[in-house]
C-alpha cells in the first residue's frame, strides 16, 4: 500500500489542485461509492513524506472497516477517478482542443444553431490566440474538420471549402512531422542510435521552396532540422532559424520556444567546439534573447549548467558589466542545492578574467563541488592562478591534488586524459628555463599537438611571454 499510485499522485499534487480535487471526490458525479470517499480522506490525511507503517494494507483497511480484498478494489476505484480528475485538468488547461470537443457534442445532440455558434465562437478565440506553433494548427485543422461534419449534418456539404480542410491538416501534420524529425536527430546525437524517420524525407522535399515555409512554426522546424542535420548550407539554416526566433518568438508557447532556442543553441556549441569561435556572438545572442523571453527556463528555474554556458560566452566576448549583472539578477533562480556552488564558480571566473586574482581565490576556495568535471575545472582555474601570481609551491601543492582526484574519479575517457595533459604541460612550464629556446620549442609542440587540449590558449599565452 506505502507504493500505491494514487498515494504517490496525492504526494505529489500542489496544494492548489489538491483543494480542487477535494471537491472532485466530494461529488457523487464522480464518484459514487462512500467508501472510495473514505479512503481518500484518509490518505489525503497522512503527513507528507514517509508514511511509515500507517500505510500498511492490514493498518489501513482496520481503519476503514474494510475487508484487504475490498481495500484493493476501493484503491483502483479512487486511482481512476483521480485520473479522470488530472484528464480534466489538462483538458481545461487546453481551451484549443476543449472547444472542438463542444462543437462536437452539440453536433451529436443535433445542436445544428448551436454548433455553428460555438464553431464561430471557438474560432474567433483561435485567431485571438498570440500563439502560432503546432498546437494552434493542431486545434485549426480540428476546427476546419467540425466545420466540414456540421455542413454534412445541414446538407451543405456540397458547398463546403474542402481546399482549407485540406491545407489546414498539411500544415498540422508536416509542423508536426518537422517537429519529431528534430527530435530523433537530438536524440541520435546522444544515444548514436539510428531511427527510421518514415514519411520526413518526402515532407522536406515536398516543403522545398513550398510557400508553407512562409509560416513561422513550418519554418522554424524546417530550417532546424536541416542545422541539425549538418548538411550542406547548415549555417544559413541556423541563421534563418535564429533570424525567426528573434521575429516570431511570441508566436511559440512556452515548451515549443524552450525547444527552439535549445537546438539553435546546441548548434552554436557544436561549431564552437570544432574552433569555430565566430559563434560565441550567436551564441551570446541567443542566451540574451532566451533569458528574455523565459525560453532557457524549466519550471521558472533556470539550471545550473545554462548558467555556466551563459557566463563563458559571456565572459570570452568580454562582456564583464552584463556577466556581473547576469550572475547575481539569475542566482536566485537557480536549483536552491546547486545555487550557492554555482555562484561561486562562475563569481571566481569572472574575477579571473578581469584580472582581479586574489578575489577569485576566495570564491574557488569557498566549497567543494558535487561535479567531478566542474570540480576539475575549478582546480585547473586555481592552478592558473598560483601560476601567473608565481606561488609555484601552492601550484606543485595543487597539481599534486589533480592527479590524486583523477585517481580516484571515475572520469570519463576524454576528459581524463585533458586533465592529465594540463597537468604534465604544466610541470613543463615550471621546469622551463625562460632562456632555452630549444625547450620552449618542444614544449610548445606539445601544446599544439595536445588533442582536445581544453587550456591551449592559456599555455600558448604562457609562452609567448
Amino acid at each position: 500500500m506505502i507504493q500505491s499510485p494514487v498515494f504517490q499522485i496525492l504526494q505529489a499534487l500542489p496544494p492548489a489542485t489538491l483543494r480542487a480535487l477535494d471537491k472532485f471526490i466530494a461529488s457523487p458525479y464522480h464518484v459514487t461509492h462512500a467508501g472510495v470517499t473514505a479512503l481518500y480522506e484518509y490518505l489525503r490525511a497522512q503527513p507528507a513524506g514517509d508514511p511509515g507503517k500507517t500505510l500498511h494494507k492490514e493498518t489501513v483497511a482496520k481503519q476503514l472497516g474494510e475487508t484487504p480484498e475490498r481495500l484493493y478494489h476501493l484503491t483502483s476505484y479512487l486511482l481512476e477517478a483521480v485520473e479522470q480528475f488530472l484528464a480534466l485538468e489538462t483538458w481545461r488547461q487546453h481551451p484549443r482542443e476543449s472547444h472542438a470537443l463542444v462543437v462536437e457534442a452539440l453536433r451529436r445532440l443535433q445542436l445544428d444553431d448551436l454548433s455553428a455558434t460555438m464553431l464561430r465562437y471557438a474560432r474567433k478565440r483561435l485567431q485571438a490566440d498570440p500563439y502560432r506553433g503546432s498546437g494552434y494548427h493542431r486545434a485549426d485543422f480540428a476546427l476546419h474538420l467540425e466545420a466540414y461534419h456540421l455542413s454534412q449534418q445541414q446538407g451543405r456539404a456540397k458547398i463546403f471549402n474542402l481546399q482549407e480542410l485540406s491545407e489546414a491538416q498539411d500544415v498540422a501534420f508536416v509542423c508536426e512531422k518537422l517537429r519529431t524529425g528534430c527530435m530523433l536527430l537530438s536524440h541520435q546525437a546522444v544515444s548514436k542510435k539510428e531511427y527510421d524517420k518514415g514519411l520526413l524525407n518526402q515532407v522536406l522535399q515536398f516543403l522545398d521552396g513550398h510557400p508553407y515555409l512562409q509560416i513561422p512554426s513550418v519554418a522554424a522546424y524546417y530550417h532546424g532540422y536541416y542545422a541539425l542535420a549538418g548538411a550542406t548550407g547548415s549555417d544559413a539554416h541556423f541563421r534563418l532559424l535564429k533570424n525567426i526566433l528573434e521575429q516570431h518568438t511570441v508566436q511559440f508557447s512556452v515548451a515549443e520556444v524552450h525547444d527552439l532556442y535549445l537546438m539553435a543553441i546546441n548548434f552554436c556549441i557544436r561549431r564552437i567546439n570544432q574552433s569555430e569561435e565566430s559563434y560565441f556572438r550567436h551564441v551570446f545572442d541567443l542566451y540574451q534573447s532566451g533569458l528574455e523571453h523565459g525560453a532557457l527556463l524549466e519550471g521558472g528555474a533556470l539550471s545550473r549548467w545554462t548558467y555556466n554556458n551563459i557566463a563563458i560566452a559571456a565572459l570570452k566576448l568580454r562582456e564583464f558589466d552584463w556577466t556581473f549583472r547576469f550572475l547575481n539578477d539569475y542566482a536566485a533562480l537557480l536549483p536552491e542545492m546547486h545555487r550557492e556552488g554555482a555562484l561561486n564558480f562562475n563569481l571566481a571566473r569572472y574575477y579571473y578574467d578581469t584580472g582581479n586574482y586574489r578575489q577569485s581565490m576566495q570564491h574557488l576556495v569557498r566549497m567543494e563541488y558535487d561535479d567531478v568535471l566542474q570540480n576539475l575545472i575549478a582546480k585547473t582555474l586555481l592552478c592558473k592562478i598560483y601560476y601567473e601570481l608565481d606561488e609555484y609551491d601552492a601550484l606543485e601543492n595543487q597539481l599534486d591534488s589533480i592527479e590524486i582526484y583523477l585517481r580516484r574519479k571515475k572520469v570519463l575517457g576524454y576528459h581524463k586524459e585533458n586533465y592529465t595533459a594540463i597537468v604534465r604541460l604544466m610541470r613543463k612550464l615550471l621546469s622551463l628555463d625562460a632562456n632555452n629556446t630549444a625547450q620552449k620549442k618542444a614544449i610548445l609542440q606539445q601544446v599544439e599537438a595536445a588533442p582536445g587540449l581544453s587550456e591551449r590558449d592559456w599555455f600558448l599565452k604562457q609562452l609567448a611571454r
